[in-house]
């Protein structure tokens, strides 16, 4: 039975693993005008517009054919203090990013580039160029949300906060020689798991019984005897049992501190937008002699904006960064490295992802708005019209 279940994993592994190099890529600049007014909101449009990509995977397409998820990769790239936006998709669904993008960005370029992380990867780590890097996990269960952008956000123009605004400012001080690289991996999901997982949490803060699983015993059976005992309830007692059921449910809603139904209302606002699977890297990379880890430090803030002490935040996974332990410190930090440089070139799925939804997503991920002034972002400089319709051709 061992081996079995072994060679099961194994076959479904290197299935998978062919899949995934027959994947076509295809790699896109994004380039914004300076005048954008509109919110995160426009973000999260896009990504519920990306989320259609999600597929239906059967028995037979798991274990015969291989079928993974695609997923998409959003990068920002500080490159030698010049700041790129880039979007890497499967060449299926170039079209479908290009019109996402497109419905809510008008004047938005999007032109196919080579990849960055090429050059960066055949120089890293070495002699001449360092680096340090870090995978980002959750700190508590995925159904708890981080900080997002309603939060930041104001009715007066002036007063307005977008949290990309750290991010890139950090970038845009970069020195020649040094670079900030930012992924987040995203995969569409429909598994209700989580979604199961936050609901029982509410049920228990607000006293109510959880509702265990039946057993495949219990389905055999048919429940005969609960059918029963529920069909005296409903004969002698259901009008009585009706009342204390509802003014058991009040008196627990009543109960509750402002700070639970706080956290109750933002489960259930996560819940009930679509989901992604999520990953997120960052690194910096630089010339060993201006290294500096204080701009590593600056990433860390930058994603602390996100967090909050009595629902979720991020933190470093430790087994996917770049620092290691003694004994043989050196040794595994250049071994380490080398595999984080590999998986964040490849855009390889992690190990450990975890799950944020649409709004979450664009909080973390959105083209700046109008009040982040970045002179060395890359934009659109001038706008584009069609030519009239009256125009003869020649």
């Amino acid at each position: 039975m061992v081996l079995i279940a072994l060679f099961i994993e194994l076959w479904t592994k290197h299935l998978k693993t062919k899949t995934i190099k027959a994947i076509k890529w295809t790699f896109l600049e994004i380039k914004v005008s300076r005048d954008i007014e509109k919110s995160p909101k426009s973000m999260e449009q896009i990504f519920s517009g990306l989320h259609g990509i999600i597929t239906r995977i059967k028995f037979l397409d798991k274990y015969w054919k291989g079928k993974v998820q695609e997923w998409f990769s959003f990068e920002i790239a500080g490159i030698d203090g010049a700041v790129y936006f880039f979007i890497r998709t499967p060449e299926q669904f170039r079209t479908l990013v290009e019109a996402q993008i497109h419905a809510q960005y008008p004047d938005a370029e999007i032109s196919e580039v080579l990849d960055y992380a090429g050059p960066i990867v055949k120089k890293t780590p070495s002699k001449t160029y360092d680096i340090s890097g870090a995978e980002l996990i959750l700190e508590k269960d995925d159904f708890l949300p981080i900080r997002t952008y309603p939060f930041f956000e104001e009715k007066e123009e002036e007063r307005r906060v977008d949290p990309m605004a750290s991010f890139l400012e950090i970038l845009s001080k970069l020195k020649p020689g040094e670079n900030i690289l930012i992924q987040y991996l995203m995969k569409p999901t429909a598994e209700k798991e989580w979604k199961e997982r936050g609901q029982e949490f509410i049920n228990k803060l607000m006293g109510k019984k959880t509702t265990t699983k039946e057993n495949w015993l219990d389905k055999a059976l048919g429940g005969v005897d609960e059918f029963i005992m529920n069909l005296i309830k409903a004969i002698l007692i259901y009008p009585i049992w009706g009342e204390k059921k509802k003014e058991e449910s009040k008196a627990s809603i009543a109960n509750l501190t402002s700070g639970e139904k706080a956290i109750i209302e933002a489960i259930e606002n996560k819940m009930a937008k679509l989901a992604f699977k999520t990953s997120i890297r960052f690194a910096y990379i630089a010339r060993s002699d201006i290294f500096s880890r204080a701009n590593m430090a600056a990433i860390n803030g930058a994603f602390k904006q996100f967090n909050t002490v009595n629902l979720n935040a991020f933190k470093s996974n430790g087994e996917a960064g770049t620092s290691a332990d003694p004994p043989f410190k050196k040794r595994k930090e250049f071994l380490k490295k080398q595999k984080f440089i590999e998986y964040y070139a490849n855009r390889t799925w992690p190990k450990k992802d975890f799950i944020l939804n649409i709004e979450e997503l664009a909080t973390v991920y959105h083209y700046p708005i109008l009040t982040v002034l970045t002179p060395t972002m890359r934009r659109v400089e001038s706008k584009k019209a069609e030519p009239p319709v009256s125009l003869p051709v020649g």
